[in-house]
């Protein structure tokens, strides 16, 4: 696990002390923590012992998950996942009994029905539509939402899906907080679990998520190590509470425990020439220096301010068209826009004037988003490919399916390697003759129960997360947003297929991706940031949000770059919106446009 490693990567690995470690693009990171989380696995002495790696998101922490099955490390004494998958499981749902709120069971709200709740309420409280309103906590329980109103609709939000029985996301990890705080026996009883906690992209870390780490750290004094990775350079979830804590402040989170800085400088992914064009917009002062096989590339960087909106799709395929007539593939193509509503028409115009080109465009999981939903988990199995690079994370679904069940029946199925095999067989072997999705997958789980003799209305979680699951697919197809979407069987499994098409995405959905060529559009100022997360911020917080959005686009691109601060983008009163500010003034000598007409 360590061979390959330089010098720095490999200080960062074999640390025995609590770290944070600044990784700036292309610098392995991610090998870099799942090498460490290999070495430190392997150093457990006790079969009681776990280790938690917190990642930002689902897709990061199957991606660890899958290389340390090209490792060949067992996985039995690690949790991988977001926090508030970490907060359910470890906290939430053992403990719930110590929370008032909770006393009497809870469920998880559907997004799409919190969305609605909050309209309502906005509208109710005369808050603007477009106005964002967080009901977010801070640690004292407080919202943070600088207007009144703001509070006012989060409180009532609260109120109404408390009063139902239902949390949030925000409730869970606030809940989960306070039984950390106020109960020493839940504090001492993880503290002792544990003996390694990692938390990867620790810049989007909320305040309250750091509380929770800290709370857990502290209590262990020393016997449970943290290791924190990431680059504050490309901390753009500021707006979402994101918050990249210095190496000080995590001492003081942790009990005033020594934290050691490292630094892995090297950026394999990119150009030279990409490296110098996103180090316009760096922060930190970590030194990064092209060292991978496309260091010494000229590429192509080209920054176009004259093109019109509607001519966009136009100029983006003969961008697409000329990269594939010299060797890149479709999926090593990504278009980034600053938000969805521009990539939806630019997708469908795209495809108009490219058919025989595969796009993995924007499209919407008909799925609801709480993945601790028991259905959820099961979908899983009946939509994702059967492939030899599918078959240990399929494993890893089945026994979490097979504990889930146990625990909510209160059964004794088994869960050890042939018993995981033999019902994922069962599972393989059922296709319902059903061409509509949620039908498909209705059918299916009513055959797979069958076969284990199990009755869905016998058992009221079950039957509780199968209509919070199926109402939340309903309310979807319902919903503006999915107008036109497909709603057959292989469109639900397209959302669990790898990409191979050029991919349609948006600045933050790009994070941690790497394209040979990326062409990014929309860089106007109000966009890149947008309006809602700068208004009436001082100057210093606006240019500071513009350059995480800008080194992150940047970063993206191991070869090609191309960039359009397009023309004819008007504001709500008409005036025409400019080049985002920042990327205006960047010191770069872009080629010229027409070197790839």
């Amino acid at each position: 696990m360590l061979i390959g490693l330089n010098s720095y990567q490999l200080d960062a690995v074999t640390t025995d002390k609590n770290a944070l470690v600044i990784a700036c693009p292309g610098s392995g990171k991610t090998r870099v923590l799942t090498s460490k989380i290999a070495y430190e696995l392997e150093k457990l002495e006790s079969k009681k012992k776990f280790i938690v790696a917190l990642t930002y998101t689902n897709r990061a922490a199957e991606e660890i998950q899958r290389r340390l099955d090209d490792l060949g490390i067992p996985q039995e004494q690690l949790w991988v996942g977001t926090i508030h998958s970490f907060c359910y499981q470890w906290i939430i749902k053992p403990y719930s009994a110590y929370e008032p709120a909770l006393i009497n069971g809870f469920s998880i709200i559907d997004d799409n029905k919190k969305l609605k709740i909050l309209n309502d309420l906005k509208k109710k409280h005369s808050v603007p539509y477009f106005n964002d309103v967080t009901v977010a906590f801070n640690r004292e329980g407080e919202y943070i939402n600088s207007d009144f109103s703001a509070n006012e609709v989060a409180k009532e939000f609260h109120d109404i899906i408390l009063e139902n029985k239902e949390i949030d996301f925000d409730l869970l990890l606030y809940y989960s907080y306070k039984l950390l705080k106020s109960k020493k026996k839940i504090r001492s009883h993880l503290a002792n679990l544990f003996s390694y906690v990692f938390v990867d992209e620790f810049q989007d870390t909320q305040d309250l998520q750091y509380a929770i780490i800290g709370q857990v750290i502290a209590e262990a004094n020393d016997k449970c190590k943290l290791f924190l990775v990431g680059d504050p350079d490309q901390a753009i979830y500021g707006s979402l509470g994101g918050t990249s804590k210095s190496l000080y402040e995590i001492q003081e989170e942790i009990g005033n425990q020594e934290v050691v800085l490292k630094e892995i400088p090297g950026n394999y992914r990119s150009s030279q020439r990409i490296v110098d064009f996103f180090k316009n917009f760096q922060s930190t002062k970590v030194s990064i220096q092209a060292c991978g096989r496309y260091a010494e590339e000229n590429g192509l960087i080209t920054l176009n301010t004259t093109t019109h909106k509607d001519n966009l799709s136009k100029e983006i395929a003969d961008i697409i068209t000329y990269n594939l007539n010299n060797g890149v593939t479709p999926n090593e193509i990504c278009i980034i826009a600053p938000q969805w509503y521009f990539l939806t028409p630019l997708a469908q115009k795209l495809k108009s004037i490219l058919p025989d080109v595969p796009f993995d465009a924007p499209g919407v999981s008909p799925l609801p988003t709480n993945r601790e939903n028991f259905w959820w988990k099961l979908s899983r199995l009946f939509l994702s490919e059967i492939t030899p690079n599918t078959s240990m994370s399929r494993f890893r679904w089945m026994k979490q399916i097979i504990d889930d069940l146990n625990s909510y029946t209160n059964g004794s199925l088994g869960n050890e390697y042939t018993d995981c095999r033999r019902y994922l067989k069962i599972i393989n072997s059922i296709k319902p003759n059903e061409t509509i999705g949620i039908l498909y997958l209705k059918k299916a789980f009513i055959a797979f129960f069958n076969i284990l003799d199990l009755d869905i209305y016998d058992y009221y979680v079950l039957k509780e997360q199968w209509d919070i699951f199926f109402d939340g697919i309903q309310t979807r197809y319902e919903s503006s947003d999915f107008i036109g979407t497909p709603d057959d069987i292989q469109y639900f499994k397209n959302i669990f297929k790898p990409s191979t098409g050029v991919v349609i995405n948006t600045c933050h959905g790009v994070k941690g991706e790497e394209f040979e060529t990326v062409i990014a559009f929309g860089l106007l100022w109000g966009y890149v940031p947008h309006w809602n997360s700068i208004i009436k911020q001082p100057y210093d917080i606006s240019e500071s949000a513009s350059k995480k959005l800008l080194y992150v686009i940047g970063s993206r691109a191991k070869r090609n770059l191309y960039l359009f601060a397009e023309q004819e983008r008007k504001t709500k009163s008409g005036y025409n919106y400019q080049i985002n500010d920042q990327l205006a003034q960047a010191n770069f000598q872009y080629d010229i446009l027409a070197t790839f007409k």
